[in-house]
Parts: C-alpha cells; sequence; structure tokens
C-alpha cells in the first residue's frame, strides 16, 4: 500500500524534473509550473471520479485509481459498507420496536420540549382519542383536564396524576412523565379503571361498616358506662369492666377515624373554603396536649406570620390535633413540643416539632400509610394509636393543595410540617 512518504517523494522528483527539463530551454520556472499544474490535474481528475463515485450509480464498482488514491478509495468504501450495515441493522432495531410499541397495553406519546405531540402508539389512540393529524400539536390542547395541565407544568412529575378519559368519562386514566432523549418526555397512560373500582367499593365498605358499628359500640359502652357506676359491681369485675371501657373507647375512635378518612377520600376538593384562625387552632391543640395525665408539659406556639390560611376549619383542625396528638404519644413528659407558623414566598408553613425518641430513617416513607405503625416500643402516653391519624393528615393536606414533610433522627426528636401553597395565604382582616 502506498504511503504519504512516497506520494511526497513522486511530487518532488516530479517538480524536479520539470525545474530540470525548463532549465534546458532557460525557463526552469515554467518548467516547475507545468510540472506542478500536471500533478494537480491528475489530482483533481481523481477527486472527480471519487465524486461520481460517491454521488452516482454508474460507477458503483470501487475504482483502482494509483498512487495513494486506492488507499483513499478502499478506506471510503469500507466506510460506506460500514454504514450501509449498522442502517440496516437500525432499520430492523426500529421496526421491532415499533411492532413492540404497537402491543403495549399502555399508551405511549413523545413530546417535546414544548409538549408537543412527536410520535404516539396504537395504544394512545384508543385511551386518548389521538390521531395522526395531532402530530405537532399540544398535548394540553387535546388532554385539557386542569389537573394534568398542572401537572404537566410542574418541575417535579415523579409521582403520576389520575384523570378522566377524555373518550369515556367512566374510564380513569395514569398519567406519568418520565424524561427521554434530548429535551423531551414520554408520557406513560396506563387504564386504572378497575383499581378505582376496587377503592371505591373499599371506601364504600369502610364506611358502610363503620356506620353500622357505630350502634353496637353505642350500646355497649352504654351498659359498661352503667356497670361501671353501680356500687354494687363486685370488686374483683371493676378492672376488667374499666378495661373493656378503654377498649370500646378506642374502637369508637377507630371507627370515627376510618369514617373521616372514608369522608376525605371521596370528597378530593375543599368545598366553600374559608378563612382558618390559625393562632386559634394551635391553642386548641396545645390545650389538647396539655389535657394529656403524663403528655409534655412544655407545649410551645410560634406564630412568625400575620397571615392566616384559606382552607376547610375542620380539615386543618384534624391536621394540627393529630399532629400534635401524634407527638405528644412520643415525647417524655420532660420533653418539649414546639407548634410553629409561618410564611414566605413560596407559601405557607405550620410545622410540629417534638423531642421525642425519633424515627428511623427506613420508616419515614410508609408513616402516612393506614394502620402503618412503628412497633419498637416508641409509645408511651394515651397506649397505642389507631395508625389512621398521618393518613388523615396526608388525605386533609391534598384536598388543600398541600403536602407534608417528615423529619426525624433517632434520639433527637422529629419535625412534621405542612407546606402549603403560596395560593392558600390570605392577610388577617
Amino acid at each position: 500500500m502506498t504511503n504519504w512518504g512516497s506520494v511526497f517523494l513522486r511530487l518532488f522528483l516530479l517538480g524536479m524534473g520539470g525545474l530540470v527539463i525548463g532549465a534546458l530551454y532557460d525557463r526552469p520556472l515554467a518548467g516547475l509550473l507545468i510540472a506542478t499544474t500536471a500533478a494537480l490535474a491528475w489530482h483533481l481528475a481523481w477527486l472527480y471520479r471519487l465524486d461520481k463515485w460517491l454521488h452516482g450509480k454508474k460507477m458503483e464498482v470501487l475504482p483502482e485509481g494509483s498512487g495513494i488514491w486506492p488507499r483513499v478509495f478502499a478506506r471510503i468504501d469500507f466506510l460506506r459498507n460500514r454504514g450501509r450495515r449498522r442502517g440496516r441493522r437500525f432499520k430492523l432495531l426500529l421496526k421491532q420496536l415499533r411492532q413492540a410499541t404497537r402491543t403495549f397495553p399502555d399508551a405511549g406519546v413523545i413530546l417535546n420540549d414544548r409538549n408537543e405531540i412527536v410520535v404516539f402508539n396504537r395504544a394512545a389512540r384508543e385511551l386518548l382519542g389521538l390521531k395522526k393529524r395531532d402530530r405537532g400539536l399540544r398535548i394540553e390542547n387535546l388532554l385539557r383536564d386542569p389537573a394534568f395541565v398542572a401537572y404537566l407544568r410542574r418541575d417535579d412529575v415523579a409521582a403520576p396524576v389520575e384523570i378522566a378519559s377524555p373518550m369515556n368519562s367512566d374510564q380513569w386514566l395514569s398519567c406519568h412523565a418520565v424524561p427521554y432523549g434530548f429535551d423531551q418526555k414520554m408520557l406513560l397512560v396506563r387504564d386504572v379503571t378497575d383499581r378505582r373500582k376496587l377503592e371505591e367499593m373499599r371506601r364504600d365498605f369502610v364506611a358502610n361498616a363503620s356506620h353500622e358499628l357505630r350502634t353496637p359500640l353505642t350500646v355497649i359502652a352504654g351498659y359498661l358506662d352503667a356497670l361501671a357506676d353501680d356500687k354494687t359491681l363486685d370488686a374483683e369485675l371493676k378492672q376488667p369492666v374499666a378495661e373493656m371501657q378503654t377498649q370500646t373507647t378506642r374502637m369508637r375512635q377507630l371507627v370515627d377515624e376510618l369514617l373521616r378518612l372514608s369522608e376525605l377520600e371521596t370528597e378530593r376538593a375543599v368545598s366553600k373554603p374559608a378563612a382558618v384562625n390559625i393562632r386559634a387552632v394551635l391553642e386548641t391543640a396545645r390545650q389538647e396536649v396539655l389535657a394529656l395525665p403524663d403528655g409534655p408539659r412544655q407545649v410551645d406556639i410560634v406564630v412568625d406570620s400575620d397571615s392566616d390560611l384559606i382552607g376547610n376549619v375542620r380539615d386543618i383542625q384534624s391536621v394540627v390535633s393529630n399532629l400534635a396528638s401524634n407527638a405528644a404519644r412520643y415525647t417524655p413528659a420532660e420533653g418539649r413540643i414546639t407548634m410553629r407558623w409561618w410564611t414566605d414566598a413560596d407559601g405557607a408553613y405550620l410545622s410540629v416539632a417534638d423531642t421525642g425518641k425519633g424515627i428511623a430513617k427506613e420508616h419515614l416513607p410508609r408513616l402516612c400509610e393506614r394502620f402503618y405503625r412503628v412497633e419498637d416500643g416508641r409509645e408511651r402516653v394515651g397506649g397505642r394509636g389507631t395508625g389512621l391519624g398521618l393518613a388523615i393528615v396526608k388525605h386533609a393536606l391534598t384536598r388543600h393543595g398541600a403536602r407534608l414533610k417528615i423529619e426525624s433522627e433517632l434520639g433527637k426528636g422529629s419535625v412534621f410540617t405542612c407546606i402549603f401553597p403560596a395560593a392558600s395565604i390570605v392577610a388577617i382582616a
């Protein structure tokens, strides 16, 4: 294979030959110019053949060439054939991918950085009613559910949003956007109608069962109160009756909280919101904690804002009461509970901090699950809770567009912070 050294040597010898021949005619520079022009014309001819070979169909056979050109032709031919092979493999892979996506039960829609539809699969046509002419349109113009539009505009889209199907109001869809490619995202849509129906059946069952349990529990509690007040009751029965009263009270509390949780799950939006006097709510929760026989004696209220909150008074009272009682249950008598309210440009904040035992990190993600309880003997005041308090807090906050942030460290206590959007803030008249 000819190398570049030999090419330069040939050019040098050609130039010297032209110079010598020109010198014989007393025109050395003219001879050098003619030799250089001849070499340039020769290489331009091969460049022309290379261009014809690359762009034309008549020269599919690789030119033989001479000098350095066979090496150039061979390298280009190798790269060209490799590109063709990769192109065929890519087309085959793309074809297989398209065939696979057609069989997906979930809808997939690729969106660009402006939320315009780039491409979608067959399931998207069925679930969302998309058509070929919808490509290039903004997805918000086709799916106009306010919850979906707000979801796309959020910075954090980790948690999916559920909306009613635009094709069938009785069908529910779960929409989840994930990063895809460069400045794109893929919208995954799944039919969750069956799960929603099961959840609705569960809520109805819990609500109906709780309602049915209220009457017999009231009757049992009445008879137990009568027995406890009966002075002729045998001394041996007083302790069992007192224990039955305690358990009946706990059962009634459980039924009440189940009904409250079902109500919060059913009514997803706050109806007729009004200004909530946060100071009065905090003071009520403070008195409830101080009324506990073995609860902490130091309960402080810190108000760093002159604003109040727009929402449902009962919901906010339930949130603060549950957080305060939860803190009291795990804080020793010599400990401290601090309830704080403040606002800034981003929103409003209501926190309940305690100096109790704290919670291990592995338990934090599951604290708001129904009946989830950390079984480590943490509770010291008021006995075992129902395991529904934080679930009620979570659902009540969701109704207000708020969220709960939990910070805790073993041996250093816990901080539960309710974060409300800025739209919830209202100035005190």
